[in-house]
């Protein structure tokens, strides 16, 4: 069985480098690396070529495209039964992956996803928690567990978006090939919102299939300064106080397939354009979005922003109320009350997530990488989780070898 890992990339070649080796440090003949160039400019091609594994397949779009043209270009170039995106700033653990493989080979879901540690890459004087990973006990050593396709369609109509986890996913995921050609048009397209990723969580539990996921982690999300949705985020805040154009949003407008409602500052409400998005190309079976709950996330999206930022979120989500005549749940969801439960709630989660947890860093031999991050998360875990699989050794177990790991580590540098 054949695992393509894709790869789209624009400009980012150093941070390609190490992403790509983490690809290239998996032991399995049977894998396909897929490097998609969105025309870049810098060294990309170079970095590919340095890396001489004859795994690698590069491509490249030939001109600039947007990221959902970047992805259908780079899923039709892949083969593989199994198909994994990740980012060309995330990683993929290679110790862990023959267990992927014997689950996916054991089992044959419709697609698999995976808790993983978030690493933040250094930047010129750096502080805090850049440069290390937050290893947390109940994301180690869980599943592989059958996701609940109609509970996981409720979580994505109520507009939660710290309930949203997890999702079936292509991204930090995989999705077989045949399911994939079940749920893209007729046309043969696969990718129809301008954010991929998002639209085939949604599009996946809308359409329903045989999902399973690990409370274990098979890579590693990173983000740095070129990160796509950190940019977006950022977007009308202090760390990003000009009102120029993304790159992302530059790209959009050279590809002729775009979201049902127009682009916004707030990613709740962008989240909710792919739900819509989905709604609007499948209207069977038919979904029924929280409007009121996706408002208050909407809304929430405000804080920290300047007042030009929230003046142009809220006139978005006006817009979309008016559009799909939800007034009322607009009007609603500016209720004082509803925004402290929901910080309160979102609180709650963030802090019980740190409980059974410790942070370690990440830098090896004078770097700190993605690489050395997924280098770092695989000397913690090891084998065990080949073991817990076989029953042969239990997940509190495997967490006690971590934490021992880690106070060795620790030591070393």
């Amino acid at each position: 069985m054949r695992i393509s890992i894709v790869i789209p990339t624009r400009d980012r070649a150093a941070y390609l480098r190490y992403s790509l080796a983490t690809a290239t440090a998996i032991a399995d003949p049977d894998v396909e690396i897929v490097v998609s160039d969105n025309a870049s400019v810098d060294e990309t091609a170079q970095v590919v070529e340095n890396a001489k594994d004859p795994r690698i397949k590069y491509v490249n779009t030939g001109s600039r495209v947007s990221m959902r043209q970047n992805f259908e270009f780079a899923l039709k170039q892949s083969t593989g039964d199994y198909v994994i995106f990740f980012g060309d700033d995330d990683g993929i653990l290679a110790g862990q992956f023959p267990m992927l493989r014997r689950i996916l080979e054991e089992q044959r879901p419709d697609g698999l996803s995976w808790d993983f540690p978030v690493y933040g890459w250094p930047t010129a004087g750096h502080q805090g928690r850049l440069g290390g990973l937050r290893i947390v006990k109940r994301r180690l050593f869980g599943g592989p567990q059958m996701l609940d396709v109609n509970d996981r369609r409720r979580a994505a109509e109520g507009g939660r978006m710290d309930k949203q986890h997890p999702m079936p996913a292509i991204y930090h995921g995989c999705v077989s090939r045949s399911f994939l050609d079940q749920i893209s048009h007729a046309d043969g397209t696969c990718f129809l919102a301008r954010s991929p990723d998002t639209y085939i969580n949604y599009r996946t539990i809308q359409h329903g299939g045989t999902f399973l996921h690990c409370a274990h982690p098979f890579s590693i999300n990173g983000y740095s300064p070129a990160s796509t949705g950190g940019g977006i985020a950022a977007q009308g805040s202090a760390a990003d106080p000009k009102p120029t154009k993304s790159k992302f949003e530059t790209e959009l407008e050279t590809d002729p397939i775009d979201d049902v409602i127009p682009l916004s500052k707030s990613m709740a409400l962008g989240f909710l354009g792919t739900l819509e998005t989905v709604r609007s190309h499948f209207p069977t079976p038919p979904l029924h979005p929280d409007y009121t709950s996706w408002y208050v996330s909407g809304l929430d999206n405000m804080r920290g922003k300047n007042e030009k930022t929230r003046a142009e979120i809220f006139a978005s989500l006006r817009q979309h109320a008016v559009k799909f005549d939800a007034l009322p749940a607009l009007e609603a969801a500016q209720k004082p009350w509803r925004h402290r439960l929901r910080k309160l709630s979102v609180t709650w989660e963030k802090n019980l997530a740190k409980v059974s947890s410790f942070r370690i860093k990440t830098a090896r031999g004078g770097e700190n990488t993605i690489l050395t991050a997924a280098q770092t998360c695989d000397a913690l875990l090891g084998v065990d989780y080949d073991l817990v699989l076989n029953g042969d050794l239990g997940a509190r177990s495997g967490w006690a070898n971590v934490k021992s790991r880690g106070k060795s580590l620790a030591n070393q540098t």
